[in-house]
């Protein structure tokens, strides 16, 4: 196999565009699945692991997310192309809104009483 025509340099960025998609997706089924639950009657300990499963995953996110969010702004200070600054912007949302759903979902545990003793 001939490697040559990947750089090193091109890696990490693909590996953490498909990581941070990868979780972004994985937190919007989670979320489906929970609203799904809702209306469909589930169990309320199928929901309270849903919302665990959702703050699991939104805080993988959310640290994915910051690391391509350093990773273009490094890239966008070596380079000096203001792409990689949209880019960074981008991951910056996706931090804000993982952060706030996963605030929201650990509310709605705490407020349930799903994360008591003998739980």
């Amino acid at each position: 196999m001939d490697f040559s025509r990947f750089s090193r340099e091109k890696f990490l960025p693909i590996l953490v565009n498909r990581t941070v998609l990868f979780f972004f997706l994985m937190c919007l089924l989670a979320l489906f699945l929970y609203l799904a639950g809702t209306f469909q009657g589930f169990i309320d300990s199928t929901q309270i692991n849903l919302l665990k499963v959702y703050s699991a995953l939104g805080i993988f996110l959310a640290l994915t997310s910051v690391s391509g969010v350093i990773m273009d702004l490094g890239r966008m200070i070596q380079t000096g192309k203001v792409g990689y600054l949209l880019r960074a912007g981008g991951y910056l949302l996706l931090v804000i809104f993982s952060a706030a759903t996963v605030l929201a979902a650990v509310a709605i545990i705490a407020i349930s009483g799903g994360n008591g003793p003998g739980k």
